[in-house]
């Protein structure tokens, strides 16, 4: 019986989004993926298309965040009612409150397929077990959002626009995007998507990266508590995601005073981008040998679930992958190819020119 309610929850569709961590890692031996969508590597390549045509209003959209004004803000939740709204009755007003809050994180997938540029193309950052958590500073306090959109607490903090000694400018205001432990009261900060009015969701990883620590150099205070800074503000470091550098990471003691939850691996390239995307990996530590072949300490290995097992990829995958990669080496063959004929071409005719003069 247990064994079959353990299957039947697994099997469960808790969403119809694509690799969503909250079902078990679709290689696991005992779940079995129930929807058919394109495999990805696939959207990893639409998305990054994709980006490069969207306009985001990042600006407006941070300014909303900070000063918590929906007004003539149309959500997602908002269309859908409008759909299903039923016209030949009179209009009445929604007593449900709207929780802007929510989906305002960038998440992932569970990292399935290794991307063909994993090493040159993608970085990872080791997660702290802790609570996933949107913070806002603006006009002089600091609010913590959960996942959900409702606000968890409100304090002080030296965080740009975070307290009342800086005063109330409007232009003072940073959002960032965290994971927090109750067990060490610190905001881990995973992401920065405004700093001191500035929106950077529009920017790729690296640069927010760089950007993040930065800025964060600036307020040494912020990484101590303090009457005025109540909880502590700590950047993770990111790494390269070669097979050396991974293993070293995992071998060195955390970055942090917790326990590893586990790793994302994000694309360079990526913008923030709201919701889920598969720009961005997510794997648990023991899971590293299976999926990407990289040696981990034996304490990771004691802490995988009982009878859990990811399943090799199947032969249709593995031939897939070949396909691809294959194809991108004769792209770059090709591309060299056409770069040779044209220098050749223009060569050619600047020897006809000179002959004809």
């Amino acid at each position: 019986m247990e064994e079959l309610t353990a299957n039947l929850a697994a099997s469960f569709n808790v969403s119809n989004i694509p690799n969503n961590t909250a079902a078990p890692h679709p290689r696991l031996t005992n779940y079995k993926v129930k929807t058919s969508t394109l495999d990805q590597d696939e959207r990893r390549r639409k998305q990054l298309e994709q980006q490069k045509r969207k306009r985001f209003d990042s600006v407006n959209h941070a300014r909303r965040l900070a000063d918590d004004d929906w007004k003539d803000y149309i959500s997602d939740e908002d269309e859908l009612d409008g759909e299903e709204m039923d016209t030949s009755k009179p209009k009445q007003k929604r007593k449900k409150p709207k929780r802007y809050y929510k989906n305002q994180l960038m998440l992932s997938e569970w990292l399935v397929e290794v991307p063909t540029d994993f090493q040159q193309e993608w970085i990872t950052v080791l997660c702290p077990v802790g609570k996933r958590t949107l913070v806002v500073s603006a006009r002089g306090n600091t609010s913590a959002y959960a996942r959900n959109g409702f606000k968890v607490n409100q304090f002080p903090s030296l965080l740009p626009g975070g307290n009342r000694r800086q005063g109330r400018k409007s232009s003072e205001y940073t959002l960032l995007d965290c994971i927090y432990s109750e067990a060490s009261r610190t905001f881990y900060i995973l992401d920065v998507m405004c700093w001191r009015g500035v929106p950077i969701y529009d920017s790729e990883t690296e640069f927010r990266f760089y950007w993040m620590q930065t800025k964060l150099d600036e307020v040494p205070e912020i990484a101590s508590s303090s009457n005025i800074n109540p909880y502590k503000f700590v950047p993770l470091p990111y790494y390269t995601c070669d097979k050396t550098s991974l293993e070293k990471m995992m071998a060195e003691p955390l970055p942090f005073e917790v326990s590893l939850d586990g790793l994302l691996f994000y694309h360079k390239r990526t913008h923030y981008t709201l919701g889920s995307t598969p720009l961005v990996g997510w794997l648990q530590a023991w899971m590293l040998p299976d999926i990407l072949g990289v040696t981990v300490p034996q304490s990771y290995i004691d802490n995988k679930p009982p009878n859990a097992r990811l399943l090799p990829p199947s032969p249709m995958e593995v031939k897939t992958q070949h396909n691809k990669t294959k194809k991108r080496t004769d792209d770059n063959e090709m591309e060299v190819k056409t770069d040779d004929n044209t220098e050749q071409i223009i060569e050619d005719d600047k020897e006809g020119t000179s002959q004809m003069e």
